[in-house]
């Protein structure tokens, strides 16, 4: 386990934003070096390689949207990358994921809520609110593999979703036989290719075969939890 004492956390936002974000990033991460801006310009700035994380509040006024953030992944490609936003639209957060975000929190989660998410964005999960996209009482009747590292990257929808396109299905395919809407699929999918860290479908399914021999359940992307003590 690598000294964690460097590893760096940026929030940006305004003073509530951050000091409340603060405060449940150092329940989890009680050694992590967190430091604060005010706006997206100022985070850019501030923004190097020394950074492992960077949490953000996207309903500032100066953001241009997924288009600051799409130039941002370019800048910093291996950063985790969270959001927080009182906008819980499919299409906004599929737009965000798009662009490279790796977690999508929404405002009005509860403590708990709050807690479970930043934990699994700062364990190196590709997480998006399960209650925006997910209609309840559809999970997938697929069995699972027992996974051969602990810490999975990938949600049960995520696994069902990998499986069929896997398999070739298209997202109208896999919508109908998961029971999902195709758009909801369409963010599944985008989460998949952050999580594996591949731009195109093709990618996908090769980087994720390639990883049948250690359970399908491994996100491509090395554990962050390796790297931060993650406190329980």
């Amino acid at each position: 386990m690598l000294d964690i004492a460097d590893r760096r956390i940026l929030i940006v936002g305004n003073c509530i934003f951050r000091r409340g974000v603060a405060s449940i990033v150092r329940d989890i991460v009680p050694s992590a070096s967190i430091t604060e801006a005010l706006c997206f310009a100022d985070a850019r700035v501030r923004l190097d390689r020394d950074f492992f994380a960077a949490i953000f509040d996207i309903d500032a006024d100066e953001l241009n949207g997924p288009v600051s953030f799409r130039a941002l992944r370019v800048d910093c490609p291996d950063l985790i990358l969270g959001v927080l936003s009182r906008t819980a639209s499919a299409g906004e957060i599929l737009s965000y994921m798009a662009a490279g975000v790796t977690g999508y929190i929404l405002e009005k989660s509860t403590q708990a809520e709050l807690e479970h998410a930043v934990r699994k964005i700062l364990a190196g999960a590709v997480y998006i609110p399960p209650n925006v996209i997910d209609p309840p009482g559809c999970e997938p009747e697929i069995a699972l593999p027992t996974p051969r590292r602990s810490g999975s990257g990938l949600t049960p929808r995520q696994n069902g979703v990998l499986r069929l396109l896997l398999k070739g299905h298209s997202n109208k395919e896999i919508a109908r036989q998961l029971n999902l809407s195709p758009y909801t699929v369409k963010i599944h999918v985008s989460a998949l290719l952050r999580c594996f860290a591949v731009q195109r479908r093709a990618s996908l399914a090769a980087a994720a075969s390639a990883l049948r021999g250690e359970g399908i359940d491994h996100c491509g992307r090395a554990r962050a939890s390796e790297l931060l003590q993650i406190s329980a």
